[in-house]
């Protein structure tokens, strides 16, 4: 699929770990892994597309994170539990004839190779698929921090963040049954009106970048592949 400017449409997906869980979201589901690949791979043979996973289904650093265990030290269990995840999703891609590779931060594991912007770039514009892993290799940095890191070094024109909510709104649907949900709104509206949308960190630099975000539920069926060919699901935030 090609943009108005006549160039390939480039995408980051932050798949969070629990939706590789399956219904329970822990450890790692083939049906969930399977469901989420056939649409990546579906949608990889004409958008260009990064993925950065997160670990929500093995480890969440912040979890462990107490006076007995030091945050940076359950920072580290939690990125080493990026590379399990992204090494998973690699593998059930490679089983949809999907061309793909890991690069990740901090990882021993020779199949993740070191992350290199200009690599993953060189790699995207070749058609394979780039999963991420590691997070930004750095303690205190969510991987929410690390997706809006990771597409403004890959020049990427949205950030589609897959979770289990359809979008965001006005007020907490939970509380306020007559919540509206925002189809079209902008970075700087979502922080005036103090709307949680993502880390603050990783929403400030998306706004920054001028890239574009996108809330889905990507636990709908078809909601992966038709967030990454540009269909208008879930919530639009943009400058």
């Amino acid at each position: 699929m090609r943009m108005g400017n006549g160039t390939t449409r480039r995408v980051l997906l932050k798949v969070s770990g629990e939706a590789l869980g399956g219904p329970g979201g822990v450890g790692l589901d083939f049906q969930a892994l399977g469901a989420v690949s056939q649409q990546i791979a579906r949608a990889a043979h004409e958008i260009q597309i990064a993925i950065v996973v997160g670990a929500g289904n093995l480890c969440r650093g912040a979890d462990w994170s107490s006076e007995k265990v030091h945050r940076a030290d359950a920072d580290a269990i939690g990125m080493a539990a990026t590379h399990v995840n992204a090494l998973a999703l690699r593998a059930h891609l490679q089983l949809q004839d999907c061309p793909s590779e890991v690069l990740g931060a901090g990882s021993p594991v020779p199949q993740v190779h070191p992350f290199d912007s200009a690599k993953a770039r060189q790699m995207l514009s070749s058609g394979t698929t780039v999963v991420l892993s590691g997070g930004t290799g750095n303690p205190f940095f969510t991987t929410d921090t690390c997706a809006a890191l990771r597409a403004a070094e890959l020049d990427c024109v949205e950030l589609l963040k897959g979770t289990k909510h359809d979008g965001i709104y006005d007020q907490d649907p939970a509380l306020y049954p007559d919540a509206k949900k925002l189809e079209i709104t902008t970075f700087d509206h979502v922080l005036d009106a103090g709307l949680k949308a993502m880390d603050t960190s990783a929403f400030t630099l998306c706004r920054d970048q001028q890239i574009s975000l996108r809330i889905f539920d990507m636990t709908r069926e078809h909601a992966i592949f038709e967030a990454i060919t540009g269909v208008a699901v879930g919530s639009l935030i943009e400058s």
